[in-house]
């Protein structure tokens, strides 16, 4: 069988698990959230479904801009496109360890996603 690009086996994160799942719903309720653009929801989607293996999260802003220019990310990985999530409003979430990510393209935006927060970065056209 032919190995999932970057890692030795596919690491889906959605989470399978009943309990897992009921548990990380709850939280979400209580947590900052962030409404996703479309694209960003679809990046969520398919890091969940392991497509975008062996990615666990967004890029940060260094290996987006070394995929955009060489095709790979920092750490040398081909990756042909940038997996972002950007938004120009980061007031309800700036601080916060941890975000519920919620779906723009579902009526009522339901959490589509919870995340840890490793770093916010802030980009300009300067």
């Amino acid at each position: 069988m032919i190995k999932p690009h970057g890692s030795e086996q596919l690491n889906p994160l959605f989470v399978y698990e009943d309990a897992q799942h009921r548990a990380l719903t709850h939280e979400a309720q209580s947590l900052p959230s962030m409404m996703l653009s479309s694209a960003a929801a679809a990046n969520a989607v398919m890091m969940g479904s392991g497509y975008f293996n062996p990615l666990t999260g967004y890029m940060n802003l260094a290996d987006a801009l070394s995929v955009a220019e060489h095709m790979k990310t920092t750490s040398g990985l081909f990756w042909p496109v940038p997996v972002l999530n950007l938004t120009k409003d980061i007031d309800g979430i700036k601080g916060h360890k941890r975000i519920a990510l919620r779906d723009p393209n579902v009526e009522g935006n339901p959490v589509l996603a919870v995340m840890d927060v490793v770093a916010i970065e802030e980009i300009s056209e300067d």
